[in-house]
């Protein structure tokens, strides 16, 4: 809320100048969006900003490892075929316990785009559990990378998927992206096959 406050205060600052010195009148409303604006592009910065510092791991683990003290994981997979697709996250700390999972359908163009959503949904899931250390766990690497990499790299289809990924990870004080084997994700994958074949939205 402090850079929104600085951007309003920068705002009225330069709506007064304009006024004073071009004799310009620009209107409340006007000042209050081109600050929304500047905010919009500066938190967006921020974001772009954080994402290039996340790490990306491989593992070669074959089981589901717990994840250190302090850190909880969560496991994303999906599932696609013909248009319809599901998302599933599964989360775990460092005593194996789960606590909490989601999945939910819907219709898409791609698996690429369905993986994205995956990733999405695991970013959401780590947000309602208020942790602040996550490693998101699966077995897409292109989605971690798109997520890392430069925003004109960003494919299309995925793009806005991306950028809201990108915005929230930036609310957790550690984040990491492994790549995994399906059968070290199979926890994840097994609810995404269950999900899309019985319509589960939990």
């Amino acid at each position: 809320m402090l850079n929104l406050a600085a951007c309003i205060l920068w705002n009225i600052w330069k709506s007064r100048n304009d006024l004073i010195f071009n004799n310009i009148h620009v209107s409340t409303s006007q000042c209050i969006q081109r600050a929304l604006q500047d905010f919009k592009l500066f938190d967006l910065h921020q974001a772009y900003n954080y994402c290039s510092n996340i790490q990306i791991n491989h593992s070669n683990a074959v089981l589901r490892e717990f994840p250190p003290a302090s850190v909880i994981k969560i496991n994303v997979d999906a599932a696609f075929n013909n248009g319809n697709a599901s998302a599933a996250a599964v989360a775990i700390d460092s005593f194996g316990n789960h606590p909490g999972s989601g999945s939910y359908c819907f219709n898409c163009i791609s698996s690429t785009v369905a993986e994205a959503k995956a990733y999405g949904l695991g970013i959401q899931l780590a947000g309602r559990l208020q942790v602040t250390k996550i490693i998101v766990e699966g077995d897409a690497t292109e989605i971690p990378k798109a997520i890392q990499g430069s925003v004109n790299g960003i494919p299309w289809n995925i793009r806005s998927t991306i950028l809201n990924i990108r915005d929230r990870v930036k609310n957790f004080s550690e984040v990491s992206f492994t790549a995994v084997s399906r059968d070290a994700n199979s926890i994840a994958h097994d609810l995404a096959q269950c999900a899309i074949s019985n319509n589960v939205n939990r």
